[in-house]
């Protein structure tokens, strides 16, 4: 067979593949939301002479297509078998370390972007206005930073990352250290224990239990030792890492599991959520998302505008958390702290903050945010409500 014929047919095999590929996609029902990578999709977005003029129907169209993609998992599973197999060290923002380690690639422009650098500014902001209220033993800050920046040792060879130590020390400055927690520091000196998921961006309780005895003895309170809590590990699970590069078939990393810790006040604990005080749950962890992917949400039924908490202790305050989910493994351990905890996620949050905070007799404020979260959240404006 002439070499011109075996071209014409493999360019042949080609378009048929690739007319295939397209025609499932038109033909394949859109999916809203990813319980693999707890997210919701992208959908297509709808025609129009504005989108196209600024360019975003496209923008829109092309992550739609790789979101709605037909088994999106198997294809992004076959991805990192091949990257990994490359040699590669990471593959959609994830290192693949060592030890059974899957770590955020958080690159410079994370932290030096304009809506960062805005972020800070709304933090600061904030601060000094908190300040003139509360003194620094009813108001604190702590910034998290992800696992790479406490664990290096975990990183692929020769990978170095932004020093996120020095960009929180630098926004502490700003508002005094009096009042602000670098959890890097606290974090750093255990760095040989289990205090961050292998495959999910959250340090462990274990972690979060570290941060929170920092934060009571910085304030001056007494803090129970570790061994007064009751422990029980309760789930396996694979996290947010590896939801965004699937090692189902590379494999090389190593299961987590979820520690709750908890004391009577924990179990006597009721919550709602969002005002719906006609729908009271009992207690704070939801067991039953320990049977769903994102296990995490154990943790007070996960993200919430408003989790308002009756802890049954008396006389013992109100403490207002503004927070992203790496205050849920540490909230658990001040249930005997205070009389009511509220936390307020700013995403799904619509209420004038400054408001709240007089309406509701809050008499401690900690704003808690690992330091990815903070940077890229653009919901920061709210604290100035």
């Amino acid at each position: 067979m002439k070499t011109s014929t075996i071209n014409k047919i493999k360019i042949m095999i080609f378009g048929v593949g690739l007319a295939g590929i397209f025609l499932i996609c038109i033909l394949h029902k859109p999916t809203d939301f990813s319980e693999r990578e707890n997210r919701y999709l992208s959908q297509m977005p709808k025609l129009s002479f504005a989108k196209i003029s600024d360019g975003s129907f496209m923008k829109e169209y092309e992550s739609a297509i790789t979101d709605q993609i037909p088994c999106r998992d198997a294809f992004t599973a076959v991805k990192t078998f091949v990257e990994k197999n490359r040699g590669m060290q990471d593959e959609n923002g994830v290192y693949f370390g060592n030890d059974g380690y899957l770590l955020g690639k958080y690159d410079e422009s994370v932290f030096t972007s304009e809506l960062a650098k805005k972020n800070i500014a709304f933090l600061t902001e904030f601060a000094k206005n908190t300040k003139k209220e509360f003194a620094p033993r009813h108001f604190q800050m702590i910034m998290v930073p992800s696992s790479a920046e406490i664990l290096p040792d975990k990183l692929p060879e020769h990978v170095h990352v932004f020093n996120q130590t020095q960009w929180i020390n630098d926004i502490k400055k700003g508002i005094g250290s009096e009042y602000f927690i670098n959890a890097a520091e606290v974090l750093a000196p255990h760095d040989d224990q289990y205090i961050y998921y292998r495959t999910d961006h959250h340090y462990t309780t274990l972690g979060a239990w570290y941060v929170y005895k920092s934060w009571r003895e910085k304030t001056g309170m007494s803090v129970l030792p570790l061994n007064s809590y009751e422990k029980k590990k309760v789930a396996g699970f694979f996290g947010t890492y590896d939801s965004k590069v699937n090692t189902a078939l590379s494999g090389g990393v190593i299961s987590d599991y979820i520690s709750l810790y908890s004391l009577p006040e924990s179990d006597s604990s009721t919550m709602t959520w969002d005002g719906k005080d006609d729908k009271v749950y009992e207690g704070i962890f939801d067991r039953k998302k320990l049977k769903t992917k994102d296990k995490y949400s154990v943790f007070f039924g996960g993200n919430h505008g408003i989790t308002d908490i009756s802890t049954g202790v008396p006389d013992k305050g109100t403490l207002l958390v503004i927070k992203d989910s790496f205050a849920h493994s540490l909230v658990p351990f001040a249930m005997q702290d205070y009389s009511r905890i509220v936390m307020v996620d700013l995403r799904y949050f619509n209420q004038s903050l400054k408001k709240y905070i007089h309406s509701n007799n809050i008499s401690d404020i900690l704003l808690l945010y690992s330091t990815a979260d903070f940077a890229e959240d653009g919901n920061m404006a709210k604290l100035k409500s």
